[in-house]
């Protein structure tokens, strides 16, 4: 009878242990988070007073080779960010100042042209150095700017894979996520580190840009960008 109780059973638990095995791959996430904090050298030194009007966290969220940057303001009424779908090389930039809601498209036609006013750097040939950053394994790389023979240190992720991941920014010869880097941007000083690094798994429409976002095509929309970051000049 022990037997035979057994083998009605034991179908029963097989059937019981898939279900439970793929209701946790199910679950697993299959994307990530990734938190940076910004800091503004220039400005901390000679213009402390308009700091508030600055980010000073960037959430960077990504699956499948598709990624959102958001940048966090002390005020809702200002928005910055990029969605990137980077394995198709087409990305949305977005920025909000109160009523004023705008973004464009850049594709592989038109990033030239957002590339041109940014610094150009290259990698050295000093060797990247292996390092654990937020207990992960990293590369810190030595890079030099171009434009003033500067050489600047780069981290990035060793085990994290986004095709294309910097093909629209001035790091586009990196392959790597940046985890703390600085940038240059029409005269304002940024610096970010990544402070946090987590799996998650992101809502299926975080790569949506909400309907109150109007378009501008690309020389009206960095006209706009580069007249609100002109107060933020530290070359002025």
């Amino acid at each position: 009878m022990v037997k035979t109780l057994f083998k009605i059973l034991l179908p029963s638990f097989i059937v019981l242990i898939l279900v439970q095995c793929e209701s946790k791959q199910i679950k697993q996430p299959i994307g990530g988070e990734i938190i940076y904090e910004i800091s503004y050298p220039c400005l901390e030194k000679n213009e402390e007073s308009l700091l508030f009007l600055l980010p000073k966290k960037m959430i960077m969220t990504f699956s499948n080779d598709q990624f959102k940057n958001e940048f966090i303001f002390n005020t809702k009424s200002s928005s910055l960010g990029l969605i990137n779908n980077s394995n198709k090389k087409n990305a949305t930039l977005l920025f909000g100042l109160g009523n004023n809601k705008k973004y464009t498209i850049i594709d592989s036609n038109n990033v030239d042209y957002l590339l041109k006013d940014l610094p150009n750097y290259e990698k050295t040939k000093v060797s990247s150095q292996e390092i654990f950053f937020l207990d992960k394994i990293c590369n810190k790389i030595k890079i030099k700017c171009l434009q003033n023979d500067s050489i600047y240190e780069i981290i990035t992720i060793k085990d994290l894979k986004i095709k294309n991941v910097n093909w629209c920014t001035p790091f586009n010869m990196i392959n790597d996520v940046l985890m703390e880097y600085s940038v240059e941007q029409y005269g304002m000083e940024m610096h970010f580190k990544a402070v946090s690094i987590k799996n998650i798994s992101p809502e299926d429409d975080f790569l949506l840009l909400e309907e109150k976002y109007t378009f501008s095509n690309m020389k009206e929309y960095l006209k706009e960008i580069k007249a609100m970051l002109s107060i933020f000049d530290c070359n002025e």
